[in-house]
């Protein structure tokens, strides 16, 4: 046998015994599984703001010009500053300034060891009741979740609110 039959020989028997060992219910190694729960789900009321403005209206913590549109928090209904994380959901409230107007409901999910939260659902506070609120496409039908052109159409999108 030459040197690349024996190669592909050995390839042969170690892929046949990883097959009849998972086929047999011998346990794979396992993958990395939380020991706890990473995040816990919350529902938090209040207005999103840029947080130096907030720092500095609040506590007279004056930020660099710079950082003065960085970052984003809920300033809770109790007072309290919640940094957000800014994925696609977070970056909505600095697209769309009429989102940093509203008294919110933010679902959100907040990590062991981190101070901020993730954006998971907003939701509006109005009079008539709660309304869920996204993007909306109406040539394509889809829903998105920041102020952007459509993924689809590259149309134009609108603010959807849902009662709930």
């Amino acid at each position: 046998m030459t040197r690349v039959n024996v190669s592909l020989a050995i390839v042969l028997v170690i892929c046949t015994s990883l097959i009849i060992g998972q086929s047999r219910g011998e346990k794979k190694p396992a993958a990395s599984k939380p020991t706890s729960k990473k995040f816990r789900l919350e529902r938090l009321r209040g207005k999103v703001v840029f947080l130096a403005e907030a720092l500095k209206r609040k506590y007279g913590i004056r930020s660099v010009s710079e950082a003065s549109k960085r970052v984003l928090a809920l300033e809770a209904k109790d007072g309290k500053l919640h940094p957000l994380v800014e994925d696609f959901r977070g970056r909505a409230f600095r697209l769309d300034k009429r989102l940093r107007t509203m008294d919110a409901e933010l679902l959100v999910r907040r990590y062991k060891g981190s101070p901020t939260l993730q954006v998971i659902g907003v939701y509006t506070l109005e009079k008539k009741g709660k309304f869920e609120l996204d993007y909306w496409c109406d040539i394509c039908a889809i829903a998105l979740y920041e102020l952007k052109p459509c993924d689809c159409c590259q149309g134009a999108i609108r603010l959807r609110k849902r009662k709930r």
